[in-house]
């Protein structure tokens, strides 16, 4: 009993010394880990990474905040924009779009969720498609209809982009990420358009 006593004392002198560390490392996402991915973001030649990623970020404390002790969403923030720092956008992104479906959330947390993995993959396409021949117009709906959270808006031109001969091997990874994220079986269909008009709305 003693012994038990004395455990309990030492960790509340462990918690008290620490100052809020808890709330920080298991309540938010890691400061440090932020301020890298801003900081590579906003000294990228693309102006637009730089505002996107700062979009990104507020939603992510955003998230880390509202989810409080749910580590299982703070760790994918944190491997999310550790991803996205060191150029690995294929984790990042199923880091991103897995947010949702990891753990029970509340509707307002499952909306901050989206909207994490929205802007998660509107970064990636501005960062990978930019500069794809013939593409800019399709990318720039692609991305601002992310960013508003308006999905509907982007599956034309997703698909356009998802089709498109000009692509990499790693661009056609990350696009068929988005694509079957937001479009379900979009990419692998082999009537692409066909696919399309059988979605609601079209």
């Amino acid at each position: 009993m003693k012994r038990t006593f004395t455990t309990i004392l030492i960790a509340a002198s462990l918690v008290t010394g620490l100052g809020g560390f808890t709330t920080t490392v298991f309540g938010q996402a890691d400061a440090g880990v932020t301020a890298k991915f801003l900081e590579a973001a906003k000294a990228a030649s693309d102006s637009q990474l730089g505002s996107i990623a700062s979009e990104l970020t507020g939603k992510v404390q955003s998230l880390g905040t509202a989810v409080g002790g749910n580590s299982a969403i703070t760790s994918k923030l944190n491997s999310t924009l550790s991803a996205l720092t060191g150029g690995q956008d294929s984790a990042a992104l199923s880091s991103a779009l897995k947010l949702a479906s990891i753990a029970k959330l509340t509707p307002d947390q499952l909306g901050l969720a989206k909207q994490v993995g929205n802007l998660a993959s509107a970064y990636v396409v501005q960062k990978n498609f930019a500069t794809l021949d013939g593409a800019q117009g399709d990318v720039a709906t692609i991305v601002s209809s992310l960013r508003s959270g308006k999905i509907k808006s982007a599956l034309p031109s997703l698909k356009n982009v998802a089709t498109s001969a000009k692509l990499t091997d790693t661009q056609k990874q990350l696009i068929t990420t988005i694509a079957d994220k937001y479009a379900p079986g979009l990419s692998k269909a082999s009537g692409a358009m066909d696919t399309l008009k059988k979605l609601p709305g079209f």
